[in-house]
């Protein structure tokens, strides 16, 4: 592929990127089902949400951190001021900032201490688009 195909092609992908963030950004969250006991689904424009429930008997720092991950990934926006992007293939991708509550693997070991099986990562599917 010459350079300039490739850089129109690179061009075709940001711009489609933009677009899918903004449908995302604008969409409602619509619930759609259950995942299991830890996670439900949702949809919010074209992406699948997979995201983790709070559960009654969750310790208060797992808590804190589901809430801030549901509230990320249906605003966008977190404290850590994470970043939010489309992969090349089309993955909604939620980043965390290191030490935030919500960052994977933060995340994972709250819930780990609290005997809470996290094996899922929340991806969020855009599919391919």
């Amino acid at each position: 592929m010459n350079g300039r195909r490739a850089k129109e092609r690179r061009r075709i992908l940001r711009e489609r990127n933009a677009q899918l963030l903004t449908e995302i950004r604008t969409a409602e969250a619509r619930y759609l089902e259950p995942w299991g006991k830890a996670f439900e689904t949702w949809r919010k424009g074209p992406a699948l949400l997979f995201l983790p429930t709070i559960g009654d008997d969750y310790p208060p720092d797992l808590k804190q951190a589901v809430a801030v991950r549901r509230e990320a990934a249906f605003t966008g926006r977190c404290p850590c001021g994470l970043e939010v992007r489309i992969s090349p293939v089309g993955v909604y991708e939620v980043r965390h900032g290191r030490e935030c509550p919500a960052n994977w693997g933060v995340f994972q070991a709250l819930a780990e201490a609290a005997g809470v099986t996290a094996d899922h990562q929340g991806m969020l599917e855009t599919y391919g688009r």
